[in-house]
């Protein structure tokens, strides 16, 4: 680094850090960044809040490589006062003295538990989505127009400035730091073989990542648990000799009702959770702050009155109806026509080894189903990035709003993907063995191939974690120098840091609840076809838990923590599947010739279909019924809520008392004083 540079950096440090400096995030600028740029954001990191910075602790460790190339690494911490602040701001839920969940005020902080060391008030992972919070809710102005050092890269007035860097790879990395010794207690508590068929720390999960990644394992752990019942009965039937016309349909129902129990006893479950957490009635409207990507005119919240970008709602609706929708619909077209493709293939295949049986002939019998693969692999993963960049140019306000839209864009694909062809051949082709073996073949080699995986996964960490040390002790052999501003992070930090920088991102619960939602699909949508699918799903599970806990706590970059109430839009998703199994159930057993026996002769077949209508009608009633008699809240927790609504309107109505008070008696002060003044007057 040139002397220009280092009286650069060492100037636009406007706040000394405090010795010892306890960094929480770390950020990483790309080799080569632009002086400019770097220290356009260390100033807008350090800024106070009234001049649209984020007013936090940074402290820069400069790396010269001997190729001349350097590269400047942040480590962000905050002072406490003003993480009270950001928590104030941002409405985090604290322990009250009353032993309840409240919002946290700065007013009222004197009444919340544990405020007394102020230093472990808050907790770390809340301290880093703090942090994160008022780096991302630093945006630009109307006279930002660009990155310094990068007159081409643009800056959308009110758009965060943190996102533009990381979007365009100024800065390349981004994550909070691991606690090496909570995380080791983590591991033995959660993933170790000799608690396999023990319960998960859920407590311990969300104290750690935050509330949206316990809930995951919850849900996990309690769809797990559920699969037994449907696994065991499928077992008997598949070692009972039984076979009668009521096996698969006295199967079928029981799945479907016990579909549906499971997900309102589930919902109970993280209801609870989520009163435990403080987090039960989060509730998404226009006085929560943007998403960080949300870009706009600069304008004004017509609640809180804080300045946030503006975007039309038509606009957005336009882009949705008139393009996203399109685009999505031609995506499921080509989904569809590609599986018509591979049973014209597959026919072909067929017919050619059945006139002449040779090993040749043999090969060619599998090659339209390993082609079918490749051919949907790649329309998936482009699909994917297409369904993003529609789900970003639609800019949607919440993250929560953001999240729906792509978990139902995900979805809608991946059904079409995943079912289409055993829709097509139950119910076009009518063949009911091959129905049975196409489902098994689909279910069985995606659960082999994930448990491959997942044996793979210890192996995996010591080869990736080996490569870890190479990088980092390569990147060590070729540094030159290293530099401090404002104050030197410890070398115990740097090689934490360091280590943690070469470990993969996580990119969140997206596709783990949809691998979740595929399977469940699979067990539900025509369990009468298949009563094994619940016992290879239940195999793969087991495993699946331990195998996930393993690679969050060894493999992955610690993500910062995102508060939730429940699994958001999946929920639906689930009962939704759930609802279609009814029908694809039943349709699958009104097809069945020994139940058409079972029916007068000369019935026709519009009253056939009435009559299994009127089957489905009465199942799903029965649902109906269970899901009804299943509050979505148990009793107690209903009643500690509404200990809390009652509490809080006292508290306000105790504020409201005393202002009156005050001004009642200021005012009575005041006109004894002017009576006072009219009766000494007339006196004289």
């Amino acid at each position: 680094m040139g002397e220009e540079e280092t009286r650069g950096l060492q100037s636009v440090f406007r706040q000394k850090t405090p010795s010892p400096f306890r960094p929480y995030v770390v950020l990483e600028f790309a080799v080569g960044a632009k002086q400019p740029a770097i220290e356009w954001m260390i100033s807008k990191l350090q800024a106070s809040e009234s001049s649209g910075g984020a007013d936090l602790e940074v402290s820069a460790v400069v790396m010269t490589f001997k190729k001349s190339e350097s590269q400047t690494v942040l480590y962000i911490g905050a002072k406490n006062s003003r993480l009270l602040t950001a928590a104030d701001m941002t409405g985090l839920s604290k322990i009250y003295k009353d032993n309840h969940y409240r919002e946290f005020s700065i007013e009222d902080m004197a009444n919340f538990k544990g405020i007394e060391d102020v230093d472990s008030f808050l907790t770390t992972a809340e301290k880093q989505k703090l942090i994160l919070h008022e780096m991302e809710a630093v945006r630009a102005s109307d006279e930002e127009d660009h990155i310094p050092g990068y007159d081409k890269i643009k800056l959308w007035t009110g758009k965060s400035i943190l996102k533009k860097y990381l979007s365009r790879d100024i800065i390349t990395k981004m994550y909070p730091l691991h606690e090496p010794e909570d995380l080791k207690k983590l591991g033995a508590d959660w993933y170790q073989i000799k608690r396999i068929f023990k319960e998960q720390p859920i407590d311990d999960i969300r104290h750690y990542f935050g509330e949206k990644i316990a809930l995951y394992f919850a849900f996990l752990g309690y769809y797990t648990i559920a699969l037994i019942p449907p696994a065991f009965i499928g077992i008997i039937y598949f070692i009972t000799s039984w076979q009668s016309m009521y096996r698969e349909a006295i199967f079928a129902v029981f799945n479907l009702i016990w579909a549906t129990i499971f997900l309102e006893v589930w919902k109970r479950y993280c209801s609870e959770l989520s009163y435990r957490w403080g987090t039960i009635d989060m509730v998404s409207s226009t006085y929560d702050e943007p998403r960080a990507n949300y870009f706009g005119t600069l304008g004004e919240n017509p609640v809180t009155g804080k300045p946030e970008p503006v975007f039309p709602k038509w606009k957005r609706s336009f882009r949705f109806y008139c393009v996203t929708v399109p685009i999505v619909s031609v995506a499921l077209g080509i989904a569809f026509y590609i599986m018509l493709g591979y049973f014209v293939m597959q026919e072909w295949a067929d017919k050619k080894y059945a006139s002449e049986k040779s090993w040749v002939n043999f090969s060619v019998l599998y090659l339209p189903t390993v082609i079918y693969a490749v051919l949907i692999g790649i329309v998936n993963s482009i699909y994917r990035k297409v369904a993003k960049k529609l789900n970003d140019w639609e800019n949607h306000r919440l993250q929560s709003a953001y999240d729906n839209h792509l978990i139902v864009k995900l979805i809608l694909f991946d059904f079409v993907n995943c079912f289409i062809s055993l829709f097509y051949v139950a119910f076009y082709i009518q063949d009911m063995a091959l129905l049975r073996s196409h489902l098994a073949a689909l279910l069985i080699t995606q659960q082999l191939i994930g448990q491959v995986q997942e044996a793979m996964v210890p192996f995996l960490f010591l080869t990736r974690r080996k490569k870890q040390v190479d990088a980092s002790m390569k990147k060590q052999d070729a540094l030159q120098k290293v530099e401090y501003f404002n104050g030197e992070v410890t070398e115990e930090v740097q090689k934490q840091a360091g280590m943690e920088s070469e470990m993969e991102e996580y990119n969140g619960t997206m596709d783990d609840y949809l691998e979740m939602f595929l399977q469940f699909g699979y067990v539900f949508l025509f369990s009468s076809a298949f009563p094994l699918a619940a016992l290879w799903a239940l195999i793969n599970n087991v495993t699946e838990i331990r195998s996930d806990a393993f690679k969050m706590v060894n493999i992955f970059q610690r993500p910062f923590a995102e508060s939730a109430s429940n699994i958001g839009a999946w929920q639906v998703a689930f009962e939704l599947i759930s609802i279609m199994a009814v029908m694809t159930n039943c349709a699958l057993i009104g097809m069945n010739p020994e139940v058409r026996k079972l029916l007068p002769s000369d019935i026709t077949a519009v009253n056939i279909v009435l009559i299994f209508v009127a089957v489905e009608h009465i199942i799903l009633a029965i649902k109906v019924a269970v899901a009804c008699l299943i509050p979505d809240q148990p009793k107690w927790v209903e009643i500690e809520l509404a200990k809390i609504a009652y509490q809080s309107k006292l508290a306000l109505q105790e504020k409201h008392y005393q202002v009156t008070s005050h001004k009642h008696v200021h005012r009575s002060e005041s006109d004894k004083e002017k009576i006072d003044a009219l009766l000494k007057e007339k006196s004289q």
